[in-house]
């Protein structure tokens, strides 16, 4: 079994290539990064003949299937706005493919693969991360309690005890934050999509304990690309995704938005023209959790089903629970083992499905559930 991780140093990356070499003794992985020096010390560090590091742009399209060639799968850990990229190399390559989402808009685009994915017998599983990838699953393990599906809400919580010796923390990178709070979300409403207003859809969403209640509201996620289409066959009408905080850190980074600082239009800063949005983030993205800051934290996914069994009215609510992994946040633990597990399914072929898919349509939830279980990652049914 052969598999290439993209973007293999990164943060997902890391934890992809780790579970692999863990979990996959008879796995050749290739860590691909931009920086070759940067990939060979990671895989150096595994001190393993079986993990190797190779230094390339993914935008060389050319250079990137050369690479491929030969391998089983790919795992697409870099940036969402280079997914085509990386798929045309599949293509030229021969290979399977897999990513962590395309934030809606991309996620779409991904989809017109299909036809060229199904014609060379290539499948291509888009959004395998977290959410989406492990809400995917989910939501197609709960459709099975149903006849009739009329709504469909995901959203996640996370509850974390981590001491940090710093004023202030953000969870990841300020520029996907401020793509939370600004960007139109997609809401699936009365059989329609629609894009609506920004931080819109507020409201009180529970979890368990000890995340307990925490605000949440609309932003554009990846499922609702899929999600119509997928449960279609069960009638569903309503689908939305909302994003979690706590009510202080939503009013700071609102304050932030409301006041400029998120703005793209471009200002004179003694003499050179700089995008508020860029600098803000470089600013704040040093309130990211320290390096070596032992993180302490828990986290569920939340996938909420309505609908009919035998003519009478049913809710079900799945969670997926995580804790941190050694020096990983438990957000990105499961984001990084859901495209590990999803590529050894592909690689052992345990998946059959060919052309452009989302996970509901490909991964079998019983199967994966029993690996993420395998790896703390659980699965509760309310």
């Amino acid at each position: 079994m052969k598999i290439v991780v993209l973007g293999g140093s990164g943060g997902m990356g890391k934890i992809a290539v780790e579970d692999l070499f863990h979990y996959c003794k008879d796995c050749e992985i290739t860590i691909v990064d931009r920086h070759e020096d940067k990939a060979r010390k990671h895989a150096e560090s595994f001190k393993s003949s079986r993990v190797k590091g190779v230094g390339i742009d993914v935008n060389d399209t050319d250079k990137l299937a050369k690479i491929l060639e030969g391998n089983d799968v790919a795992i697409n850990c870099v940036v969402y706005y280079l997914n085509l990229e990386v798929m045309k190399a599949c293509l030229k390559a021969g290979v399977h493919y897999l990513d962590l989402g395309g934030l809606f808009h991309m996620s779409r685009k991904q989809l017109e693969l299909n036809n060229q994915f199904k014609s060379k017998k290539l499948l291509a599983v888009i959004g395998c991360g977290s959410t989406p990838g492990i809400t995917n699953v989910m939501a197609r393990y709960c459709s099975g309690f149903f006849d009739k599906i009329n709504d469909i809400h995901i959203s996640f919580g996370d509850a974390d005890f981590t001491k940090y010796n710093q004023p202030f923390v953000i969870p990841y990178t300020m520029h996907t934050l401020f793509d939370e709070f600004m960007m139109q979300p997609a809401v699936f409403t009365k059989g329609e999509i629609k894009m609506v207003d920004p931080m819109s859809g507020k409201t009180e969403i529970q979890f368990p304990n000890p995340v307990g209640k925490l605000n949440g509201f609309y932003t554009l996620h990846s499922e609702l690309a899929t999600f119509p289409s997928s449960f279609k066959n069960k009638g569903l009408k309503e689908c939305s995704f909302r994003v979690t905080f706590p009510k202080e850190f939503m009013e700071k980074i609102k304050f932030l938005i409301d006041m400029g600082y998120a703005s793209e239009k471009e200002i004179n800063v003694c003499g050179k023209m700089i995008k508020p949005k860029d600098f803000t983030a470089m600013v704040m993205n040093q309130w990211l959790p320290k390096e070596g800051t032992k993180i302490d934290d828990l986290e569920y996914l939340r996938v909420e089903m309505i609908g009919e069994k035998g003519g009478k009215k049913q809710k079900k609510v799945l969670y997926c629970m995580n804790k941190n992994h050694k020096d990983f946040p438990a957000g990105s633990y499961n984001t990084g083992v859901a495209p590990s597990v999803m590529a050894q399914m592909i690689a052992n072929g345990k998946v059959k499905e060919r052309g452009v898919l989302p996970p509901e349509l490909c991964i079998d939830p019983k199967y994966f559930f029993k690996e993420l279980k395998k790896r703390g990652i659980k699965i509760l049914v309310k």
